[in-house]
């Protein structure tokens, strides 16, 4: 799905080295960190606060029983976002508080060249870890994974969808955001392991998913003035698929499942249009840990219907329904 919004988010544009934004208004903004803590009733401890007398931007917290964490940058009358990032976090149980700052050498992702941070979308505790959803545009942002001491562990490409436990996370993909075609891809990261496995979509293209290439494939056959008109790769295996909804998870079966629209996403004039795919497509995925294992199926909710009965989208995650979508396993 395209990337959710929240009150956090004040500046939002990342472009190149430096975090060029447009202002956005929302809750806290033009506030220092020492007016933002006040109004939780948090001790301020200066020797630890830098920044406590400084207006605060694009930042998100988290508020538990065990901790609360902010996450922000420092305002600039630019108006422009630029690094650090700093995580400010207080520990409820010794009272104390430890501060951290991402600084613009640090937050880097393999698959992009460039600064991997920017506006924090929100901040998520996995165990004694931290993660900070950033925004880079509606098609793209950065996972950055802070150990228990505030250190940047790793950062990931895309956006929290889901977890196993406190190291595995279950992720979507960034995308670029020009680019005529929009393909949902869902991954998982262990940060154990620091492996990335992709989830969504596997080859071998199941009977949907074949459906709409060769829908598409058709659609082209006739039509390589359109392809050149509208800067379409035209290639019928890129197509246009969006995650809808939540990712439902269980830990013990490894499994997954969510909804797929396959629904055009571009925009074409009425005579122009491509041919749309189906709205719902259900898909379930079990042992998603093990690539040697994995096992997916691709079904319309008329299909999990047969299988499954009136099961939610949560229930396919259960093992006994697993196991009627594909088997019991032998031990």
């Amino acid at each position: 799905m395209r990337r959710r919004w929240n009150w956090s988010v004040l500046l939002v544009l990342v472009v190149g080295m430096l975090f060029a934004a447009a202002p956005a208004r929302g809750q806290g903004e033009g506030k220092t960190l020492r007016q933002v803590l006040a109004a939780e009733n948090l001790p301020l401890d200066a020797e630890t606060l830098h920044n406590l007398d400084r207006t605060i931007t694009s930042g998100a917290e988290l508020d538990n029983a065990a901790e609360f964490v902010i996450a922000y940058m420092l305002y600039e009358p630019s108006e422009q976002l630029n690094p650090p990032l700093f995580v400010d976090q207080f520990d409820r149980r010794t009272r104390r508080w430890r501060s951290a700052r991402l600084g613009d050498a640090q937050a880097k992702a393999q698959e992009i060249d460039g600064e991997c941070s920017g506006s924090v979308l929100s901040i998520t505790a996995a165990g004694r870890r931290l993660i900070l959803d950033t925004h880079i545009n509606p098609s793209a942002g950065c996972l950055l994974v802070l150990s228990p001491n505030l250190e940047l562990e790793a950062s990931v490409y895309g956006w929290l969808v889901g977890r196993f436990g406190e190291d595995e996370l279950v992720y979507e993909r960034s995308e670029t955001h020009s680019a005529p075609v929009h393909s949902a891809e869902i991954a998982l990261y262990d940060l154990r392991t620091k492996r990335d496995t992709a989830i969504f979509p596997r080859k071998p293209d199941q009977a949907i998913r074949s459906a709409r290439i060769a829908q598409l494939k058709e659609f082209y056959k006739t039509r390589e003035n359109w392809c050149q008109k509208w800067d379409d790769p035209c290639d019928p295996e890129s197509f246009d698929s969006e995650l809808s909804g939540d990712v439902k998870t269980n830990e013990a079966e490894h499994a997954l499942a969510f909804v797929i629209s396959y629904e055009q996403i571009q925009d074409y004039p009425n005579d122009e249009a491509k041919p749309s795919g189906p709205k719902e497509v259900v898909y379930v995925y079990r042992h998603v840990n093990d690539e040697k294992k994995m096992e997916w199926r691709e079904m319309l909710w008329s299909d999990v219907k047969a299988k499954a009965g009136d099961a939610s989208l949560g229930a396919l995650v259960d093992r006994s329904i697993l196991e009627k979508i594909f088997g019991v396993e032998t031990k």
